[in-house]
């Protein structure tokens, strides 16, 4: 109900002015229930009568989540990869109360502009959000959200203790207690484009490439750390090599295991050497990534199956590490121009025909 001043009354005041013995959380909260939304209750009280230690005060990310007004129609959960947590929303309550959660979550914001607000004890934060922009939210922190607009977006939940390692290996400062600065609706366009394909595999479900996500996660989190890093200037990324008899245990790793699922764990494992160092290290011993060198071997074994062999192409993709005969055949026609069907025909013409007179 809109409350309308008349003569000789009081003007129509907020309801949240002339509160201040309450938290403005405590009382955005009961505003928004007492109007019907529906809001998750934070597992904890943050206040003297609760004594618990802050790491148990705080929220699970894969509890809370569940809690919104509608379930995720998409989530990471559903696939292999257990490298971090991505989730995707349409059509949720505009009011949401964020209890403090245990984890640093990147949101990004899609289904068009739109404006938002946060507020929190302190301040309240007011913009417009265009399409693909980045809200960066650190662990820890409560918030209550409201949003005027198509409401759509995702969620990539980062562990601390991941992300501080990051610091530590790719850049020369010492990563404890570092964390994310908040942010909403900042764009960048590397991180929206990294966050996208994430996306997009994590969609494949069971599908879904474990290294692939594993190196877009990799470099996601370095970006993460170099632009929007929350404590002190980052230094410059010192230079990494991988050995050469390092590479050599992770080729030969890649050769033996073309048919199964690899993850950047596994190569990581092979070589000897750090994760966070790992993709960049490859890609500039080999000039491609991890995720593409070992699509890229898997495509050269085919060839030589559907040239010298009468195996079936759902054999020939399973031998070569794929997970169905379509998976194969799109990544084939991709990397070698003609699909596996006609580049079988294609090779046993070529070796039926006479050679040249000399």
């Amino acid at each position: 109900m809109r409350h309308v001043a008349t003569q000789g009354s009081a003007p129509a005041r907020s309801p949240f002015a002339g509160r201040r013995r309450k938290s403005q959380f405590t009382i955005l909260f009961r505003t928004a229930r007492r109007h019907g939304f529906f809001i998750p209750m934070p597992e904890h009280r943050d206040d003297a009568s609760n004594p618990a230690p802050i790491a148990e005060r705080l929220t699970s990310v894969l509890r809370w989540p569940w809690a919104l007004s509608a379930p995720p129609l998409l989530s990471s959960e559903s696939t292999r990869w257990r490298g971090a947590l991505v989730r995707r929303w349409s059509g949720t309550s505009e009011l949401m109360v964020q209890p403090p959660l245990d984890q640093h979550y990147i949101a990004m914001h899609l289904g068009g502009a739109k404006h938002v607000t946060r507020r929190c004890d302190a301040a309240a934060v007011s913009t417009i959000v265009e399409r693909g922009s980045l809200t960066l939210v650190p662990a820890g922190t409560a918030f209550v959200w409201h949003t005027w607009g198509p409401i759509a977006f995702a969620h990539l939940y980062l562990r601390p203790q991941v992300f501080e390692h990051v610091i530590e290996r790719e850049l020369d400062i010492d990563g404890r207690g570092a964390s994310v600065i908040e942010r909403v609706g900042c764009i960048d366009p590397l991180l929206r484009a990294l966050f996208d394909t994430m996306i997009a595999e994590v969609g494949c479900g069971v599908e879904a490439s474990s290294l692939r996500l594993d190196t877009l996660l990799d470099s996601f989190l370095i970006e993460l750390a170099r632009k929007h890093l929350s404590r002190g200037a980052a230094a410059r990324c010192r230079a990494v090599a991988l050995a050469p008899h390092r590479l050599l245990r992770v080729l030969d790793f890649i050769e033996a295991n073309l048919a199964c699922e690899v993850a950047l764990a596994d190569l990581v494992a092979a070589s000897g050497g750090s994760q966070f160092h790992f993709s960049r290290a490859f890609r500039e011993a080999i000039g491609f990534a991890p995720y593409q060198y070992l699509i890229r071997r898997r495509l050269e074994k085919a060839k030589v199956l559907l040239a010298t062999s009468d195996a079936s192409l759902v054999a020939v993709s399973a031998s070569c590490g794929f997970h169905n005969r379509r998976q194969f055949s799109v990544m084939f026609k991709r990397l070698v121009g003609v699909g596996p069907k006609r580049y079988r025909l294609h090779t046993r013409e070529a070796r039926r025909r006479p050679l040249p007179a000399g």
